[in-house]
């Protein structure tokens, strides 16, 4: 027997937050398609029972242009979770209280996108089966966009890959983004079995190897590093060319890689935001094909002083981990040298975090929104932070800085078209 549901109370929409622009040339078909992508945006968003003002008023439908039709749209709002867990808290609460909140996130907040990161044999409990977890969350949720931010493309097998992404695919509904990146940490690579020196060619063979996944055919693959007979990945993908693949990276070869070879770019320091779109031009990607997600470390709070001094030392111990790793070395610091910072006040100084009100995250936002970023990630809690104090500052930031935020004139026309390898 159908099982029989509550009413549904109905939702104040409000379309102001969305600026239609119709050229006079549209026609009759492409208005059907647009008023037919409005109504699925509309069911979605009642699907999933919202409620809550502030999610109201973010206005979160990233509604694409369609023939003709330009949509101003806000920017997308995630939140990176990396799981760590340095206060060695018993990892079945450790797990259910963070899965607790993002659960909560999905039903009360106006966060667009839950991502979790990837890395192997950190003290603290770095989370090492991003898949897993997603699979877990996107069971878990309705609402919120699924990413990885990033995985390390090279130490798994792409197909695999490519099967575990299409599984959260299909049971999400559509809502899984791959954020890919090369790696770095010899010990990482050395612990897999697999050699670091290879991770550049089994990064671009792994990358050809899941767009032929993705489309959702037969396919053979002769590369560099791996060699495999015809086959099918299943299940099929709910969306043609199935999720996308963004990536990450730092130095210049790898923000050239992320603007030929990606649907988008995982931006971590200032620089990617002049340089990525420069190369993305230069290789003839259009407007519309150049987006870029930034991920900020940020405590924003109605007193972010008082905020930085509780869990200040919550984050250097993350920081220094990274640090002792060959990443975020300070400066004049070889890579791969011991943590030099002593304090959470010197980490800060460096530029590593971002310690604001609300004022301060709309001025930073809205101008990185200005420079063509069109999403956003923070962390949400701090390694070992009590999770109540950290939702606090996610409802601080829900109602103060994300309705506030600018509607992006940026160009996204659906998914990327991001060209075959060898394309450029």
């Amino acid at each position: 027997m159908k099982p029989v549901l509550p009413p549904r109370a109905p939702l104040p929409l409000r379309f102001n937050d969305v600026r239609l622009r119709v050229s006079s040339s549209i026609g009759t078909l492409s208005i059907y398609r647009l008023v037919d992508k409005l109504l699925i945006w509309i069911q979605t968003v009642l699907d999933a029972g919202v409620s809550n003002e502030a999610r109201h008023r973010y206005s979160r439908g990233r509604l694409r242009r369609e023939a003709g039709v330009e949509l101003a749209t806000r920017v997308s709002f995630g939140l990176n979770y990396d799981f760590t867990n340095p206060s060695r808290e018993r990892w079945t609460d450790h797990y259910r209280g963070i899965l607790e909140q993002i659960e909560w996130i999905d039903r009360e907040l106006p966060f667009d996108r839950i991502d979790v990161t990837e890395h192997h044999f950190y003290e603290n409990g770095y989370l090492p089966s991003p898949l897993v977890m997603l699979g877990i969350i996107a069971a878990r949720t309705r609402r919120v966009n699924l990413g990885s931010d990033v995985i390390q493309l090279p130490l798994h097998n792409p197909v695999r890959l490519a099967e575990e992404s299409l599984i959260i695919d299909a049971v999400s509904g559509g809502r899984l983004r791959l954020g890919v990146g090369m790696g770095y940490y010899q010990q990482e690579f050395h612990g897999l079995g697999i050699d670091l020196k290879h991770r550049l060619s089994r990064t671009l063979d792994s990358l050809e190897i899941l767009r032929l996944a993705f489309a959702g055919e037969r396919f053979t693959y002769s590369g560099r590093r791996f060699e495999l007979p015809e086959i099918e990945v299943t299940p099929l993908p709910i969306r043609d060319g199935g999720p996308e693949i963004w990536m990450g990276g730092e130095v210049a070869p790898a923000i050239r890689r992320a603007a030929k070879y990606a649907d988008g770019f995982l931006v971590f320091s200032p620089n990617g935001l002049d340089e990525y779109p420069a190369a993305a031009r230069e290789l003839g990607r259009p407007e519309s094909d150049i987006r870029m997600n930034r991920t900020y470390w940020a405590i924003i709070a109605d007193d972010p002083e008082r905020e930085f001094a509780r869990v200040g030392e919550n984050w250097l111990r993350l920081v220094n981990d990274y640090v002792a790793r060959g990443h975020l070395a300070p400066e004049g610091k070889g890579r791969g040298r011991r943590p030099d910072f002593k304090t959470p006040r010197e980490a800060y100084e460096m530029g590593l975090l971002f310690l604001t009100d609300a004022a301060g995250a709309i001025d930073t936002f809205n101008a990185d929104i200005d420079r063509g970023v069109t999403d956003f990630d923070i962390m949400p809690v701090m390694p070992g932070e009590d999770i109540d104090r950290a939702s606090e500052r996610l409802e601080y930031l829900a109602a103060h800085v994300l309705p506030h935020l600018k509607l992006s004139e940026h160009p996204s026309a659906g998914r990327s078209s991001a060209p075959a390898l060898g394309a450029v």
